[in-house]
């Protein structure tokens, strides 16, 4: 039977220069696996560097180099070294027994020999390897080689590529979205997809080659003796068709796509952490240019890889350091011409450069730097609005809370450690979360926002109307305010459309008795289009664009008529 392309035939080394002995063995590990037969300890020695044996059985008394010398000589090559050696001899004194033991044999099998209980011992000894080299080069959960036995076969494969000149080819497939899919439902079921996926895959793979899973919700695809590139791609695609076939999973109907990226021996590099870095970049492009596909190396790809680790790297000093900075922008009541509130918006500038929240923000997802950044955010925003509140001047202050914190077991723990920390009333906090992160697991969702909302924290449902389709849950959750996305604000004015969706969330929101803030707002013309429509909040350039806490401060106008304890 043969896995992955590579045989787990046991090879077995018959070492005795008695050749009725030798028959006698041979005849009783027939059906064990490869047999491979030495007189001598020097032949020996060759045959079990050249074949690697998992068995060998050793005759003690040989010429020249004796069973003794022959095992000292194995146990001290490290290719060889973890062969399974029983000693197969005459002698019958315990002193040799203990001896063949020191020398690092496992058994002591008596001559005259038995055929049973050589064919015992040499199965006992065969099945304890297999075991042994299961829990060391196999995954527990999918069976597939792990990355210690993909090592071992890239390094053959590679070789052989060399010495033959052909191509071989790395392919790193990596799930699209499980962590967040995986954090919605237990464990068992994310182990339960992964077996899957991994079934789909090992009988959509080619006889010849190594399907390994790498780690987390990472497969590796090693294919050798590639003989025409232009054709992988379409086979890439076809496994990517196979996994996003829809699985039931305990009766959960569930639908994944996976993203992969590819590299070729020897154009893209000569050995498998070269190879599987390039595969990594061209993976993490395929994901980047949407999702669900596969995306080859190229050089440019690794100047973007690189690119990418080095923006990483500063990111965690920035973090570190302390260069992470809050700007905030106001929110505007249109009808009283007053600000009513303030969006927390993180900026980092390395140097003279303001680097793009579009440009870390999404790395800082991938790497989980969104949770320390999404909380310091957190801290100095609350902080901020507390200070405004002891001078008079209460603002409610919004923050963007990500998909990747909003499903941090720690999450709600973190929102009350910072709301005690800084002392700022629970209804001056406004967390920003969108759509998808709402609709993604409605149960938990429902328990979350729930307990914030008992905390006294208001929940903004942010770009609205861009993301999920149904709007059933804007009546089963605790929601107060819906921020419509600026791309339908932008072109409301000239574009009917844009204009009639504006208005239809507008009216539901009304009828929903929600607050609605609309964003992006550039002109005049625009604001007074929605305060046609009834939507009096208004956040964007026309207004103000962000600004320091320090210029929040100095902007805002003495507590109004109102009283200190109202809030917009």
């Amino acid at each position: 039977m043969r896995e992955n392309g590579f045989t787990p035939v046991p090879v077995i080394l018959i070492v005795d220069d008695q050749p009725n002995d030798v028959l006698l063995l041979q005849e009783a590990v027939a059906d064990l696996g490869d047999i491979h037969i030495a007189h001598d300890g020097e032949t020996a020695l060759a045959l079990a560097n050249a074949h690697r044996p998992d068995l060998i059985l050793l005759d003690i008394q040989m010429p020249g180099m004796n069973g003794f010398q022959l095992c000292k000589a194995i146990k001290a090559t490290p290719r060889i070294c973890d062969a399974a050696i029983v000693f197969v001899t005459a002698h019958t004194q315990t002193d040799y027994e203990i001896l063949a033991l020191e020398y690092g044999g496992i058994d002591f099998i008596q001559k005259p020999l038995s055929l049973p209980v050589v064919h015992a011992h040499a199965r006992a000894h065969l099945a304890l390897r297999a075991e042994a080299n299961r829990l060391a080069y196999y995954d527990d959960l999918t069976a597939l080689p792990n990355r210690a036995l993909l090592r071992d076969r890239a390094e053959q494969t590679l070789q052989s590529a060399r010495e033959t000149g052909n191509q071989a080819a790395l392919v790193l497939l990596d799930l699209d979205n499980f962590k967040g899919i995986n954090d919605s439902i237990d464990h068992r079921m994310g182990d339960q997809i992964l077996i899957e996926i991994a079934r789909r895959l090992q009988r959509h793979c080619e006889v010849t080659d190594t399907l390994s899973r790498h780690s987390g919700d990472e497969f590796v695809l090693l294919i050798p003796e590639l003989d025409h590139s232009e054709a992988l791609g379409d086979r890439i695609d076809a496994l990517l068709n196979v996994i996003a076939q829809p699985l039931e999973i305990d009766g959960h109907r569930l639908q994944l796509t996976c993203s992969a990226g590819i590299s070729v021996y020897p154009g893209d590099g000569s050995t498998l952490d070269v190879l599987f870095r390039h595969a990594e970049a061209a993976m993490y492009q395929a994901k980047q240019n949407g999702r669900g596909r596969y995306r080859f190396f190229s050089h440019h790809l690794e100047v973007n890889a690189r690119a990418r680790h080095l923006l990483e790297v500063h990111l965690r000093e920035a973090l570190s350091s302390g260069v992470l900075t809050v700007v905030y922008q106001p929110r505007y009541d249109a009808v009283h011409g007053t600000s009513c509130g303030m969006e927390a918006l993180v900026r980092w500038r390395r140097g003279d450069r303001l680097v793009s929240p579009a440009e870390f923000i999404p790395l800082a997802e991938e790497t989980g730097l969104i949770i320390p950044v999404g909380k310091q955010v957190l801290l100095q925003a609350c902080a901020d609005a507390r200070a405004l509140q002891l001078a008079g001047q209460r603002m409610i202050v919004g923050v963007n809370i990500s998909a990747v914190q909003f499903r941090e077991e720690s999450f709600l723990s973190m929102i009350k450690e910072v709301l005690l920390d800084t002392g700022l009333p629970g209804e001056l906090l406004e967390l920003e979360i969108t759509e998808g992160v709402v609709a993604h697991d409605m149960e938990r969702t429902h328990t979350l926002l729930t307990e914030l909302k008992r905390m006294g924290v208001r929940i903004a449902i942010d770009d609205f109307g861009t993301g999920y389709s149904s709007l059933s849950y804007l009546k089963k959750l605790p929601i107060d305010v819906l921020k419509i996305d600026q791309s339908f604000i932008r072109d409301m004015l000239s574009d009917r459309s844009d204009a009639a969706i504006v208005e239809a969330i507008v009216r539901m929101g009304h009828a929903l008795e929600l607050e609605l803030v609309a964003e992006g707002v550039e002109s005049a013309d625009q604001a007074e289009a929605l305060l046609a429509l009834g939507c009096e909040l208004m956040q964007g350039y026309h207004y103000c664009r962000p600004m320091s806490f320090e210029q929040v401060r100095q902007q805002l106008s003495p507590p109004n008529a109102r009283g200190d304890d109202q809030v917009c």
